[in-house]
């Protein structure tokens, strides 16, 4: 049997709102986590706001939860129906949909699921007939983590890519992923990677070294005058 492609999950503005920041937590067990760059842009605006509002709280537990968290950053291409006149609403949907076609085109064996709770984006999601991505509201994503049982939507799409596997391998153009990360969360590793010098050898080296040179001059100094404490000793017998 075929094994289950890899879930990304495409987190919409509407679902942090509409979610309590501990619920995110459980976000990560049910796939990897990715936020489009125009729905991050506008959490970090909300988190620059100096009052208490209810969306000021949670952008900054956004901000919190991306540093110290394992989510990425999807950034969305540039469309030319970007560069026409829209609401904000409206401009924000267009790019979470483009992030999520371009982040689906480029991982051709991952399914990516979009949660949102804006019926329009999801329906435009189906128009595209991708097999590869689909979309769930908020509460079927909610109700899929807390019983660990997938919708029937993302059932049938893993089905869909198991079948069509060999299809999906033949075709795809494969680019990697990394494109679509970005460099502003970069998994650290807990030592720093870099070519070491002949300095960064000797430096750790240099207290021990002037101990020993300090040690061979002061016994250079004192061993004429231990040669000389036998004939002294005998001149005072």
């Amino acid at each position: 049997m075929l094994d289950a492609p890899e879930i990304f999950l495409l987190i919409d503005l509407n679902t942090l709102f509409a979610c309590k920041p501990y619920e995110w937590l459980e976000f990560s067990p049910m796939g990897r986590c990715f936020v489009p760059e125009a729905v991050h842009q506008e959490l970090e605006a909300w988190a620059g706001h100096r009052s208490d509002t209810a969306e000021s709280k949670i952008a900054r537990e956004y901000c919190r939860l991306m540093l110290e968290g394992d989510w990425y950053l999807a950034r969305s291409p540039i469309h030319a129906d970007t560069q026409r006149p829209f609401t904000r609403r409206a401009r924000l949907a267009i790019d979470v949909r483009n992030s999520a076609e371009s982040l689906a085109q480029s991982s051709p064996r991952q399914l990516v699921v979009v949660v949102s709770n804006d019926r329009a984006l999801l329906q435009q999601l189906h128009a595209l007939r991708l097999d590869n991505l689909t979309g769930v509201p908020v509460s079927t994503f909610l109700t899929w983590s807390r019983t660990k049982r997938q919708p029937p939507v993302v059932i049938q799409h893993v089905r869909s890519m198991q079948s069509h596997s060999l299809q999906v391998l033949s075709a795809g153009n494969h680019r990697h992923l990394r494109p679509f990360l970005t460099s502003n969360y970069p998994k650290f590793s807990s030592q720093p990677v870099y070519h070491s010098t002949w300095r960064d050898r000797v430096l750790p080296l240099l207290p021990l070294i002037l101990i020993l040179s300090g040690l061979t001059l002061g016994w250079c100094f004192a061993q004429p005058f231990i040669q000389q404490l036998p004939s002294t000793s005998e001149q005072n017998q």
